[in-house]
């Protein structure tokens, strides 16, 4: 076309053009739909081009309420009683979009997964850590100094942590320590063992320490709640939620109520009878523990947490930051999210109300939004966690917020909280039909009747 124009040849013409090009006034590309033949573009033309482009698709998006947007939510992370997931696929997708976000150890298999699995059975997760594809651990370390003093900083069921897939491993780690310069005694000790010989059963940290099995026990959980140490699988952390020990190997015959505490060894068929060195229980400390460290990669971390944030919310602004310690600050994320938009990955505007600041959304997640606005509502009650990521009251919705702390419940009928229980006590939040209220209270104290001195505050 330039050469008909200013009838030049063609050879003239792509000489010049390159001239052009590599002085970084024109760009070369396919701008126009349908053409396969290379074009080039001004500069400053192209970029006029690309900001109408990005405005355009801005204005195409019709905000919507909050209480729209968390519906969304409960839709998006398949906590809607139609939207829920099965089996072990459906596992680990929930884990992938709830990765990095730390909440109570005990609410993990108790409310957060079976609120969002079907017929939930810890037999599904444990193929998925079989399979080496889903660790636990609290990957933000949750320390101040390193110091780990004795009967402080052991993970207990109200230790937040997280699940994640294990590829993801390496930015999840990216703001961890390394694996212990700053410890002394047992837990240092511990740290060398299991970075000379990897992963490694709880016999062998026995053998290689010398130490009492109760005594490397309590480190270990020391060191796992600081984000150091994991296990394999998720039997030792259930163990330590119930307040069992893991470890058996210091068992002893139960006593007898003769006046000898002595017992006879059974026969074998043989003629022999077994001994009792021979006869102890079978172990339970069968999880190998190995280190948290971080690995050198050659990658963005930034970049990693807001596509991690986008997969979680769909659509990400501010305030979803606040229960999220692991993100960055808004102002790294922002510039990330903005050269997403620039590349077309992600989409830009104003998709809720009454929230300032740039929002940004996966294409998707705005389709599914759209569509969710012509949908009408079904009046059903959502009995979720308040330790679950959906526990946005006083951040989406007005009011109080309600503690994420394990044992608190929250109860929402089309994206507005209706009441909760906050230590023991219900919480009223709705101002519309009581009846509504009182099949809210009822759901929310099927599993722990009300004493008669409780009262419901409205």
């Amino acid at each position: 076309a330039l050469a008909g124009v200013l009838g030049l040849s063609p050879a003239d013409i792509e000489y010049a053009v390159s001239q052009l090009e590599n002085e970084g006034t024109v760009l070369r590309g396919s701008f126009t739909p349908g053409r396969a033949e290379r074009e080039f573009c001004d500069r400053r033309i192209l970029a006029r081009i690309h900001r109408s482009t990005i405005e355009g698709l801005r204005s195409q998006v019709e905000p919507v309420s909050p209480t729209e947007f968390l519906r969304f939510l409960f839709r998006w992370q398949h906590a809607a009683p139609s939207y829920k997931l099965h089996g072990e696929g459906g596992v680990s997708d929930v884990v992938e979009m709830l990765q990095g976000f730390e909440l109570a150890a005990g609410a993990w298999e108790r409310e957060v997964l079976p609120a969002r699995i079907v017929d939930y059975r810890s037999e599904i997760l444990d193929r998925l850590f079989l399979m080496g594809e889903v660790v636990w651990g609290r990957f933000s370390g949750g320390r101040d100094n390193g110091n780990l003093p004795a009967g402080r900083n052991s993970l207990t069921r109200s230790t937040p942590i997280s699940l994640a897939r294990r590829e993801s491993l390496p930015w999840l780690l990216g703001g961890c320590a390394g694996p212990g310069s700053d410890l002394s005694g047992a837990p240092q000790e511990l740290v060398q063992v299991l970075s000379q010989r990897g992963a490694s059963f709880l016999s062998e940290l026995l053998s290689a320490t010398g130490r009492l099995s109760s005594d490397v026990e309590e480190v270990l959980w020391q060191l796992a709640a600081t984000g150091r140490v994991t296990a394999d699988s998720m039997e030792p952390l259930r163990l330590r939620i119930a307040g069992r020990a893991a470890d058996r190997f210091n068992h002893r015959p139960p006593r007898t109520n003769g006046a000898s505490s002595a017992r006879v060894p059974p026969l074998y068929p043989n003629g022999h009878r077994e001994s009792l060195r021979g006869r102890r229980r079978p172990r339970a400390g069968y999880s190998r523990w190995w280190l948290l460290t971080r690995e050198n990669g050659d990658f963005d971390t930034v970049e990693f947490q807001a596509r991690q944030l986008l997969l979680r919310y769909g659509i990400l602004f501010p305030e979803l930051l606040h229960r999220e310690p692991m993100a960055p600050p808004w102002r790294s994320l922002v510039q990330v999210l903005r050269r997403l938009e620039a590349r077309g990955e992600i989409r830009g505007g104003r998709f809720v109300r009454g929230h300032v600041g740039e929002q940004f959304a996966l294409p998707e997640a705005v389709e599914d939004l759209r569509s969710s606005r012509k949908q009408d509502s079904d009046g059903g009650l959502i009995l979720l966690s308040a330790c679950d990521p959906l526990n946005l009251v006083g951040i989406l919705t007005p009011g109080t917020r309600v503690p994420a702390v394990l044992g608190n419940r929250i109860v929402f009928r089309d994206g507005l909280p209706v009441c909760s229980l906050e230590n023991g006590n219900v919480v009223g939040r709705w101002e519309g039909d009581d009846s509504v209220l009182l099949r809210a209270h009822s759901l929310l104290t099927a599993r722990r009747p009300l004493n008669d001195k409780q009262e419901v505050k409205l």
